[in-house]
């Protein structure tokens, strides 16, 4: 299982982005929360996936699920979330 979070900076004239919204600092956070959870999920940070007004997004591969707009709290959702799938 694998989560992907979007670090893509995007410049003017339309700065909303992941990148532009914490999205390194989510990579960073995520990995640290799975670690410490104990759980046998990849996180990495990738290129746009799209949905920059809603940034930052992370993805669950294979699942496809997304989350818009990831803070802590949002991270603790996405814990709780992949705790509850079949390994």
């Amino acid at each position: 299982m694998k989560l992907l979070a979007c670090t893509h900076i995007r410049h003017a004239p339309n700065p909303h982005s992941c990148g532009n919204g914490g999205g390194l600092e989510i990579v960073t956070q995520l990995a640290d929360a799975v670690r410490i959870a104990g759980l046998d999920v990849i996180v990495e940070q990738t290129a746009c996936m799209g949905m920059c007004v809603n940034g930052p997004t992370v993805r669950l591969l294979p699942d496809g699920k997304n989350w818009h707009r990831v803070d802590m709290q949002k991270i603790g959702e996405i814990l709780e979330f992949v705790k509850q799938l079949p390994l």
